[in-house]
């Protein structure tokens, strides 16, 4: 019997270019799927279901050929637990933005929407995100969305932890290596602006760029406790 491949591609940030038009990170995400038109499914909770950020990734996407459905909640009619089921259902990828985790996981909570994103990940749908969209997949991310920088749980789907933005935004670095060191929490990746991490059934597989300046990283308790992936 074929094993179901079980990816997650997480991403570190985006310019605003980038969340405009198709990237290097975007052509990879699709390639996964191996369909010519594959339906995406964009999950806005984090950032409020925002109207020009929603618009930007529908015309992206389907510029590139893509059936692109959203799962939105801040605006009726809101979805009830059969119409978000059948979204994740028919969706071959699944890409959560970006903005508040913490307020993006409570109404996951709220509307049921953890286990069949689980259910999902199971199933070897392509899971996918920036910033929170990222971090959520992992035990613990590195977010500000409490109003300091703090490792909140996430889903559990990949072990260890994330921390993104790590080149773009004051005291990232510094802040996870000591959370890490602290914790002992191993494995632990940091992702630049412009980079995105696959993980293939739960491990660390391949780094893929949009900046050849910016990176990925192993984050280490012991020193150097910043190793580049590329390195590896």
């Amino acid at each position: 019997m074929t094993k179901t491949n079980q990816n997650i591609i997480v991403i570190g940030g985006e310019s605003t270019e980038e969340m405009k038009f198709m990237t290097p990170i975007d052509e990879y995400i699709l390639s996964l799927t191996g369909n010519v038109n594959p339906t995406i499914l964009y999950i806005s909770t984090a950032n409020g279901d925002e109207p020009i950020k929603t618009t930007e990734f529908i015309g992206k996407y389907k510029s590139a050929g893509c059936i692109v459905t959203q799962l939105a909640f801040f605006a009726p009619p809101f979805p009830r637990r059969e119409y978000i089921s059948s979204l994740i259902d028919q969706a071959d990828i699944i890409y959560v933005a970006g903005g508040n985790t913490r307020a993006m996981l409570a109404i996951w909570r709220e509307f049921g929407v953890i286990s069949l994103l689980k259910e999902a990940w199971a199933k070897g749908k392509v899971l996918c995100g920036v910033s929170a969209g990222a971090i959520c997949w992992f035990d613990y991310g590195h977010s500000d969305s409490g109003g300091a920088f703090a490792l909140i749980s996430g889903l559990g789907l990949l072990p260890g932890a994330i921390c993104p933005h790590f080149n773009s935004e004051a005291g990232r670095e510094v802040s996870f290596v000591e959370f890490i060191r602290h914790k002992g929490i191993h494995p632990a990746y940091a992702v630049d602006d412009g980079i995105a991490l696959h993980f293939k059934n739960g491990k660390y597989h391949k780094t893929i760029r949009n900046d050849v300046l910016c990176n990925g990283y192993e984050i280490g308790t012991v020193s150097p406790h910043i190793k580049s992936l590329l390195s590896r």
